[in-house]
């Protein structure tokens, strides 16, 4: 067996691969240009036996920084990190990861401060609690939430009877007044397959990611998911005097999944409970076409996951790791967040100085890791 990289000449057997295999939506080859839009150097790896026959992928983003790289595995989804054929035995498992993981301690990983691994959240595992071993003997810690279990993501069964089986089986009577609220408030939804709103969808992810003090992606990225995935794709719109107040795109692959991916919305859409509507378009939409899950994307704080968890899907912690190469370069990746975050919650900071510094003390004296 062999590791190289792949070509734009793979494609076709990568995603077909990822496919059989349980990939997630997030290993498809053409996210190669929604990460270069941003000058990263995607990198995806491909196992091969003595036939070209593949046993494994696994692709990365390498993110250049002033002084040193990360690499990630991946940026996007709940999902990441390598898939291999799920025929191989566990040995054979073990011996294309450290395979993977030697290509790249030898050939990328040079100028790296961190790698960043989120595993692959496969229908069949995606329980699965412990960390893998191997990549603990490899250097990669779990990065833990002990008591929260986040970052997570939620999947939801889904039904060919949404009404009987999730609307009135499942949900609360409380989700369900909402939403009949919204649309009792002239609130409706569709499907913009025209991308008629593509300019207004843009503009409202933006300003969201803003709002919340994160970077925002360029308008032209947020164009290109929709030209890229187009098949794949179905943006939700929710419509109100004429004009649209939220938006929910919804990625659909494995022929089994609709994973929610993106949600936009404006001070409307929240006095309205359009976000609740939306997602139950989508849910039941998935149900008529005769998806078997629904997948909530990435939950990374207790308001966000209190609020998904009123549809009742099954929560799933995300297996993400970490792997220093330099502690210096580490430092000068964290540190500018780091100071954001601390100019931003000073007050919380200095009330809570003497708290913070014990409960540091003793969690990091006792060899805990925590995200």
């Amino acid at each position: 067996m062999q590791v190289r990289k792949a070509t734009i000449q793979d494609k076709k057997r990568w995603n077909a691969f990822i496919e059989a295999e349980s990939g997630s939506f997030f290993h498809y080859f053409e996210w190669k240009t929604i990460y270069e839009i941003n000058k990263w150097h995607y990198i995806p790896l491909i196992l091969e036996d003595n036939t070209n026959d593949i046993i494994g992928i696994f692709p990365l983003v390498k993110i250049k920084r002033f002084l040193h790289s990360i690499l990630i595995s991946l940026p996007e989804g709940a999902s990441g990190g390598f898939v291999l054929k799920k025929s191989l035995t566990q040995a054979e498992k073990d011996q294309s990861i450290q395979l993977f993981l030697n290509y790249i301690d030898q050939n990328i990983s040079n100028g790296c401060s961190t790698f960043h691994l989120k595993e692959n959240l496969s229908l069949e595992e995606g329980a699965k609690s412990q960390p893998t071993i191997l990549l603990v003997k490899n250097g990669f810690k779990p990065r833990v939430y002990k008591e929260v279990q986040l970052p997570c993501t939620y999947r939801l069964k889904l039904s060919s009877s949404f009404e009987n089986d999730i609307w009135y089986g499942l949900w609360g009577k409380y989700l369900r007044n909402h939403i009949r609220k919204s649309q009792k408030q002239g609130v409706y939804v569709k499907e913009d397959a025209q991308l008629q709103y593509k300019d207004d969808y843009a503009k409202m992810m933006i300003a969201l990611y803003k709002r919340f003090d994160h970077t925002p992606p360029k308008k032209e990225e947020i164009i290109l998911r929709f030209t890229t995935f187009k098949d794949r794709t179905k943006i939700w719109v929710a419509i109100q005097n004429d004009a649209p107040i939220a938006f929910l795109l919804c990625y659909y692959y494995q022929s089994s999944v609709c994973y929610a991916s993106k949600m936009g919305y404006d001070t409307l859409a929240r006095d309205n409970y359009t976000t609740v509507l939306l997602f139950s378009e989508a849910i039941g939409d998935a149900c008529e076409n005769g998806f078997q899950f629904f997948e909530f994307g990435t939950t990374e704080t207790t308001t966000l996951a209190r609020w998904k968890e009123q549809f009742k899907p099954t929560k799933i912690p995300l297996r993400i790791y970490e792997k220093t190469y330099s502690p210096f370069r580490s430092l000068l990746w964290k540190t500018p967040a780091l100071i954001r975050w601390m100019f931003k919650h000073k007050q919380y900071l200095w009330e809570n100085r003497r708290r913070l510094i014990r409960e540091s003390i003793m969690k990091y004296g006792k060899g805990d890791r925590f995200l």
